[in-house]
């Protein structure tokens, strides 16, 4: 699994999922080649909005994705992030 982040820079460096490649939304058209896409890639942001709009992007773009619609603050309750 590929975790995508598509919250700004400044919002990932406030703390992220374990092992998250941080592709801010407006950056994903450009970057969408780097992400793989021989395994799932499950996408988040802070409340869902941006993420819903990536995981459009990305399976349009052939990937297996998965939308992750949950706040950011329920990953960092089950310890999931970093900081």
């Amino acid at each position: 699994v590929t975790v995508v982040d598509v919250r700004q820079t400044d919002e990932f460096s406030d703390g992220h999922v374990r092992g998250a490649v941080n592709i801010a939304l407006h950056d994903l058209l450009a970057d969408i080649e780097a992400i793989p896409a021989d395994r799932d890639v499950w996408v988040h942001c802070a409340s869902g909005y941006r993420a819903s709009v990536a995981a459009s992007l990305l399976d349009r773009a052939d990937r297996r994705v998965v939308l992750v619609d949950d706040s950011f603050d329920n990953a960092e309750k089950q310890g999931l992030t970093t900081v």
